[in-house]
């Protein structure tokens, strides 16, 4: 009977031990579980290099040689352009507008001075004397030689404004009238540019218009060129305010580029000041907490919450002046809705 006892002693120790053991296994299970898995996230490293300080903008590309195609007379359009986009070069008819009234005032005035220098001529070869320059010239007056010769030509130069000819080698950019039509003093023919010479023009607002100067360093993207970034620089700055816009403007030169076109979108960047040897990291590492400027930086893979103090930026980065070391990994996106301590994997 005693021994019955301590078998059923030993079985129910060993079922509480066995019970015990599972609950543990349950436990460590559950413990596992609530684990929470690493959350992935990008990451850069914190660099000491130079920092460009910058004033930003959007403006448009334009020419820096525009000719303004304008009639001068009235009369119908004789000639034109086929086609916007023709390459023309200096010296080139590209408008003709027929005027009566130009043509029968030049044949008048031609007939006029014709008339006026044969009777000159006449009074030459009949005056009794030495013909110096001084009778000459007084009989150029008595015989009307002059007052012909400058109504020719005021008749001449009416006469040339009905053609119509390019200024310098470029494209024609606009055409505003065709053959056939009739135009009258000061209507707009079209317009002549040079693609050689083509810059930046972008408006300030007069707190930035300050901050800028001549010969100052521009880096310039083109979104129709797929945002390729170039340099350029400060080719003028308005030296008065627009008193309505509150802006100013400001040109831009650059190297010849190939494909660009007049009219272009232009974003940008006019180097304001420089800060060389810097601890520098992108703008978007950086978030806002309790009013404070912070960071997550990468340590043990657990995010780690910095509070930092900032100096310049520009150029999408900014100086930091505490709060992160050079070399450390710090978070630039996944950060938003991170906790200090939580585990996290940095992907490429």
């Amino acid at each position: 009977m005693k021994k019955k006892k301590i078998f059923l002693l030993f079985i129910t120790v060993f079922l509480l031990s066995m019970f015990a053991c599972g609950e543990a296994e349950d436990e460590d299970t559950e413990t596992e579980a609530l684990e929470p898995s690493p959350l992935p996230v990008t990451a850069v490293t914190a660099l000491v290099d130079t920092l460009y300080e910058v004033v930003d903008a959007t403006g448009r590309v334009s020419s820096a040689r525009i000719q303004q195609l304008t009639a001068q007379v009235q009369g119908e359009v004789t000639q034109a352009p086929e086609y916007e986009g023709a390459i023309i070069s200096e010296g080139d008819v590209l408008f003709c507008i027929s005027s009566g009234e130009e043509n029968s005032q030049l044949s008048s005035a031609l007939s006029e001075f014709r008339n006026a220098e044969m009777l000159y001529e006449f009074e030459c070869d009949n005056y009794r004397g030495e013909l110096t320059s001084e009778i000459t010239d007084m009989l150029k007056q008595t015989t009307g030689y002059y007052t012909a010769q400058a109504a020719l030509a005021r008749a001449q130069t009416q006469y040339g404004n009905t053609v119509i000819r390019a200024g310098f080698d470029g494209i024609i950019s606009e055409i505003t009238t065709r053959e056939g039509l009739m135009v009258y003093p000061g209507a707009s023919l079209g317009e002549v540019i040079d693609p050689q010479s083509l810059q930046v023009e972008i408006n300030l607002d007069e707190r930035n218009l300050a901050d800028c100067s001549k010969g100052q360093k521009v880096y310039i993207s083109f979104p129709s060129l797929g945002d390729t970034t170039y340099t350029g620089v400060v080719e003028s700055v308005a030296p008065v305010v627009n008193s309505t816009t509150r802006s100013g403007r400001v040109i831009i030169d650059f190297p010849f580029i190939d494909n660009l076109r007049a009219g272009a979108t232009a974003r940008v960047e006019i180097v304001t000041d420089v800060f060389p040897e810097v601890l520098i990291i992108p703008e978007v590492c950086v978030l806002i907490r309790d009013g404070r400027d912070m960071v997550f930086t990468v340590t043990d893979d657990h995010a780690d919450w910095r509070y930092v103090t900032l100096g310049a930026k520009g150029r999408g980065y900014v100086a930091v002046t505490d709060g992160v070391s050079n070399g450390e990994t710090v978070i630039t996106s996944g950060h938003y809705s991170l906790a200090h301590d939580a585990p996290v994997a940095v992907v490429q």
